[in-house]
């Protein structure tokens, strides 16, 4: 199996982009968009810059597909933007379910120690150390803290939901990334007809031996002594 060197080529042919997906998908995926650019915004009023960019990253691609009636969404970029926003979206849920009964802070505090016998050196160290769990939700924390609540619980649902509508379109193509080419047939020998590769598919065509003609016979013929 090969994988054509065009994003938009299949077994030697350009695939065009389906109908279903540039005159009802397409609404879609700006929808996505608009979802991708507002769990943005709440990550930046949030305070993860980092996490913004990534959604402001994965907007753009988006964008860069629909533009000019879809002419860009290709079967290559739908299976690894697909893949990508798949992976994310994992990582995103282990993080949700890690918070789902509540958020944790963690402070670590040191009490002064004891001081030997002689005064010069301290024989005792406290460190205490206090765990505050909190509802994820809680109006008494705070606009902020709300909004990076309600960030952690937007971010896998929009990466969940722009994975299946990759799905969705991918499936709307009629042909496949992955069908059986030419190269994976049997390969024929020269001389003999015999065939190598699949099982099952040879040809059954054998060169038949040429009336008249003598075949090589090693290992034969009169012995000769050294010397004679």
């Amino acid at each position: 199996m090969i994988l054509p060197l065009h994003p938009e080529m299949v077994q030697g042919e350009m695939m065009p982009v389906p109908e279903v997906v540039k005159n009802r998908h397409v609404y879609a995926w700006y929808i996505m968009v608009i979802l991708l650019l507002g769990v943005a915004v709440t990550e930046i009023v949030g305070g993860d810059v980092m996490a913004a960019v990534f959604f402001v990253f994965l907007a753009s691609i988006v964008v860069h597909m629909v533009l000019d009636s879809c002419k860009n969404m290709s079967m290559h970029c739908l299976l690894l933007f697909g893949t990508m926003v798949g992976f994310q979206a994992f990582f995103e849920f282990m993080a949700l379910l890690a918070v789902i009964n509540g958020r944790s802070t963690e402070t670590t505090t040191i009490k002064g120690g004891q001081m030997d016998e002689t005064g010069s050196e301290i024989t005792e160290v406290t460190y205490i150390t206090k765990i505050i769990t909190r509802p994820l939700f809680d109006k008494k924390l705070g606009e902020r803290y709300n909004v990076q609540s309600a960030a952690m619980v937007a971010s896998p649902v929009v990466l969940v939901l722009c994975c299946l509508l990759c799905y969705i379109s991918y499936n709307a193509y009629t042909s496949s990334l992955f069908e059986e080419d030419v190269e994976s047939g049997p390969i024929h020998e020269g001389f003999a007809g015999r065939s190598y590769g699949a099982p099952g598919r040879q040809t059954g065509h054998h060169a038949a031996p040429q009336s008249g003609s003598t075949a090589a016979r090693i290992f034969e013929g009169r012995g000769q002594r050294l010397g004679s």
